[in-house]
């Protein structure tokens, strides 16, 4: 009897590469969109109920559809690429606000701007959307969070607050499509959640016509509950019953009712999920609206609108006094620390990346790599022209505002003459203590010897130079002058050729 190859169904391959290797986040998103049925993601496993491959000879969704398979990666990013703004840290976008509920029991109550509720609230009372995908806290066990679909407003307010352990948000979504009927659903999650709805989208299956819009939260990583929970118990003597409340700072904080507990991140760090560690996504550059911290303003909220989609439901809430908003330019702490954070996610996961490649294989999440497609695009046909430069003279405070103003993260810098001398980044500008930033130069912390490519150069030599020198762009300079700027090209750009050519 002639059995099947194993490479051809896909549940094979998603438990070799995902499952076993520990990389599932447990989404959900595989039971959701499994036509036969044969997968559940309960109680912290990924099962397989039954074989698919007795009612379907090739069917590769579930495979396709897990946010950390390499399918669909390119095809994902194109619901936000058409935005005006390509920014290397934060990912497209429209416009960054800072924003917080005009009630002010809503945030207090969520400890934060209280946007994310408030926007779920408004859009179900005014029928934007007939649901939402939330997480709340399972009664018997506040830490544990639980998806839910809301369908009205009392649902939502049950699910206000942080979670910090793995959650079947995407199976939720397909609960809402499938049990209760749901057609113009509302998703929040991270950004592996995100992902997964936008792959849904990217693969054309059906219960994705349902989705409405997509809350995407900041997220430094998830932890494996019960070993979490387990290390509390041991090391603290907090019992699961007895949380709170979680949230994440400097330090992880737990409360109590008795006490509050500061938990160095570097103690706890094995503890997050191992396809966290190799996350480059910190604020769900996929989401039509991405939500997060404002630190170190109270009550307020960043909030990032990528797409034409988000930006008209969230102006109607601002319309409407349901929302409030203020300009980040004038707050440019908060806009330096998203923007760092973001750096500093995606530098370790990349690093920690390429170590897990070596034991486990490919990993998707290092999606920019040498490839012929850009081997047949040339530098001049998709750098930056217009470059803003910096003067090495320029004092980091300066700088650190005009990175706030201008959304950049990185310039090259120039001496009296005009010519390139180096590259400054957010990153090493804010490596520079308070106390010094309005008297030290940027000459003085420049990354010296910019590197430089030619505008007849093909975008993979400068693929490759970027790695070459550890670096996030490249100058674009007169062969006949190099010291004559011509243009630049970022990873960014790269990424951007890649998508459209997808």
């Amino acid at each position: 009897m002639q059995t099947k190859n194993d490479a051809l169904i896909a549940y094979n391959v998603l438990y070799k590469k995902i499952v076993s290797g520990g990389f599932c986040t447990l989404c959900g998103a595989c039971e959701a969109a499994c036509p036969t049925g044969a997968i559940s993601v309960e109680d912290e496993k990924n099962r397989r109920l039954h074989d698919c491959s007795e009612d379907l000879d090739l069917c590769p969704i579930c495979y396709e559809v897990c946010p950390h398979s390499e399918a669909l990666q390119l095809r994902t990013q194109k619901f936000v690429s058409d935005a005006p703004v390509k920014n290397e840290a934060l990912g497209y976008y429209r416009k960054i606000v800072l924003a917080q509920a005009t009630d002010p029991e809503l945030r207090k109550l969520s400890r934060g701007g209280g946007v994310v509720t408030s926007l779920l609230t408004y859009g179900v009372e005014k029928k934007f959307f007939d649901s939402a995908i939330v997480s709340k806290a399972e009664p018997e066990n506040p830490a544990k969070p639980k998806a839910s679909v809301a369908t009205v407003p009392d649902d939502i307010l049950s699910a206000v607050g942080s979670k910090f352990f793995p959650s079947p948000v995407a199976k939720a979504y397909g609960r809402a499509v499938y049990g209760y009927g749901k057609t113009k659903i509302a998703f929040v999650g991270v950004p592996c959640h995100v992902l997964a709805l936008r792959k849904m989208e990217a693969w054309r299956h059906k219960i994705a016509d349902n989705l409405a819009i997509i809350i995407g939260l900041f997220c430094f990583g998830t932890f494996s509950m019960e070993p979490l929970l387990k290390y509390l118990e041991d090391n603290y003597h907090v019992k699961p019953s007895e949380i709170k409340h979680i949230r994440l700072s400097s330090k992880f904080i737990v409360q109590t009712e008795k006490d509050v507990i500061r938990i160095p991140i570097s103690e706890i760090e094995d503890i997050i999920m191992p396809s966290c560690r190799t996350c480059t996504d910190f604020t769900s550059e996929l989401a039509d609206i991405s939500i997060g911290s404002a630190y170190p303003l109270e009550e307020w909220s960043t909030v990032i609108i990528r797409t034409k989609a988000g930006a008209d439901f969230f102006y109607n809430a601002v319309e409407n006094g349901v929302i409030n908003t203020w300009v980040i330019e004038q707050e440019p702490e908060v806009y330096q620390r998203v923007a760092r954070a973001s750096i500093q996610k995606r530098t370790a996961a990349i690093k920690e990346a390429k170590k897990m490649e070596e034991k486990f294989g490919y990993l998707p999440i290092l999606m920019l790599r040498e490839t012929d497609a850009l081997d047949h695009v040339k530098v001049e046909d998709i750098m930056t022209t217009n470059v803003k430069t910096v003067s090495g003279s320029v004092t980091i405070s300066q700088l650190l505002d005009l990175m706030a103003k201008q959304h950049h993260i990185g310039y090259p810098v120039i001496n009296d003459n005009g010519t390139p001398i180096g590259f400054i980044t957010l990153e090493e500008a804010c490596q520079v203590g308070q106390e010094k930033r309005d008297s030290t130069p940027v000459s003085q912390i420049l990354r010296r010897k910019p590197v430089a490519v030619h505008p007849g150069d093909t975008a993979l030599v400068a693929f490759r130079k970027m790695s070459a020198f550890e670096t996030g762009r490249v100058l674009v300079v007169d062969p006949a002058e190099p010291d004559k700027i011509l243009g630049m090209i970022t990873k960014s750009d790269l990424m951007h050729t890649l998508i459209e050519q997808d």
